[in-house]
């Protein structure tokens, strides 16, 4: 199976090419500059295994939380190649690639969403997949989430702007914490192999992922969640 995948949520632009087992990626501090260089850079890398989109089964991308134009930037790119070459257009969410990079089974994903706010969320892995994010939301840093259970791996580029809060929110029911820079290309593709089963066009979780559109939860919901 061969797979394009693509991000560029944050600063950086990263883009991976999944050829069978093997797996080539390329990670690249864009800054501003992800629309000037993302198209050059894909077509270089499929040039580099003589490959061109039309021997792609299928082209992934993070499709948010993060930099609202980064996302729209790379669900842009993604539907168009897709179109073009008559494959499946796979959106991945960046907070889960986020918790299945990190290789651990009990994950806080955190990416700084600016304007002094957080996009968190948690998983546990049950077995080969993670369980449906808890808490999922944005939120100030002094608005956390509680959480109960100790052992939680965290992760995610808000670290590095808000490791202490984070650290004292979670005291020692964070048992380990990742420094980036944060590659997840090769985790968005994984997490999209279960949805490719044709080789057609067709959107799949193709929508960009916000979360700034999400209602708060309420206080009965914190409080049933914060059981968990």
């Amino acid at each position: 199976m061969k797979i394009l995948s693509l991000d560029t949520s944050t600063e950086y632009m990263s883009l991976g090419l999944k050829i069978h087992e093997d797996f080539y990626s390329i990670n690249i501090k864009a800054g501003q500059t992800h629309s000037e260089i993302v198209l050059p850079e894909i077509n270089k890398l499929l040039s580099e295994h003589d490959l061109t989109t039309k021997d792609l089964d299928a082209i992934a991308f993070g499709r948010g939380p993060g930099s609202f134009t980064g996302i729209r930037i790379a669900c842009g790119i993604a539907y168009g190649l897709g179109y073009g070459a008559s494959i499946p257009v796979i959106g991945v969410n960046n907070l889960l690639a986020l918790a299945d990079s990190s290789g651990k089974n009990k994950v806080i994903s955190v990416i700084d969403a600016r304007m002094g706010e957080i996009y968190f969320s948690a998983y546990i892995k049950e077995g080969k997949t993670f369980s449906e994010p808890m808490f999922e939301g944005v939120y100030k840093p002094d608005e956390l989430p509680q959480l109960k259970e100790s052992g939680w791996v965290l992760i995610g580029n808000a670290i590095e702007t808000y490791k202490r809060e984070m650290k004292d929110h979670f005291g020692q029911k964070i048992e380990d914490l990742i420094d980036g820079p944060y590659e997840v290309v090769e985790s968005i593709s994984k997490l999209a192999i279960p949805f490719i089963k044709n080789k057609i066009f067709e959107l799949i979780h193709a929508e960009p992922v916000y979360l700034r559109n999400k209602v708060a939860f309420t206080t009965e919901e914190r409080k049933a969640l914060n059981a968990i």
